[in-house]
Order: C-alpha cells, then sequence, then structure tokens
C-alpha cells in the first residue's frame, strides 16, 4: 500500500488556479459572472434598441460560446486562443452527456 503525497494530475490546487486564471481573464475582457450559476459568464452591450449578449459556459476545462453576432463570437475566440493554447471544436455535437443536433429548424437535444 502506498499513501499519496501528490494529486494524480499535478498539484491539488491545479483547478482552484485554472479557475482563477480563466475568471480573471473573462472579466478583464469584458464578461461578467452570473449571479445564479458560477459557471456561466455574460457579456451584453446595445446596437442600437437590440441588445447583443454573448455567453460562455465553463465546465473544468470545456468552454461552450453562444452569442447573438457570429463576428464577437470569431473575436472572442481569437481573444482566448491569443491568451490560452487551446482548439476550436467547432459546432456543439456533445457535451455534458447530452448529443446534439442541428435541423433546419433549430438545435435538437437528445
Amino acid at each position: 500500500m502506498y499513501r499519496l503525497r501528490k494529486a494524480l494530475y499535478g498539484l491539488k490546487q491545479a483547478p482552484r488556479a485554472w479557475n482563477k486564471r480563466i475568471d480573471g481573464f473573462l472579466s478583464h475582457i469584458g464578461f461578467e459572472k452570473c449571479v445564479l450559476e458560477d459557471g456561466v459568464y455574460l457579456k451584453s452591450w446595445k446596437v442600437g434598441k437590440n441588445t447583443e449578449m454573448l455567453i460562455v459556459c465553463l465546465y473544468v476545462h470545456d468552454l461552450l460560446t453562444i452569442g447573438s453576432n457570429e463576428s464577437e463570437i470569431e473575436k472572442f475566440k481569437q481573444d482566448m486562443m491569443s491568451e490560452f493554447k487551446m482548439s476550436d471544436l467547432g459546432f456543439l455535437s456533445y457535451f455534458l452527456g447530452i448529443e446534439f443536433k442541428t435541423t433546419q429548424y433549430g438545435i435538437v437535444m437528445h
């Protein structure tokens, strides 16, 4: 029998440090943390009479980005790629154990 002196995937505080780092970065680029859900960040701005919005859902090390303006989503992805080593997996197909299909009518969850 062996006694574990370190966490298996790095330091015991690694998840906390990662969360603090990404939280600070998202706050720096204008996102606000959702008061009801810790892993959700919101950014909104006015365009004429309309309100545009960008929503980021963070789960461990996966990000789901949803927005009303495709150019702002692309800008956000570029900001993230300049700060963190990451890859863009494209449109949503599978997240948190839920399968998503895009149809002509919208997005369907399985």
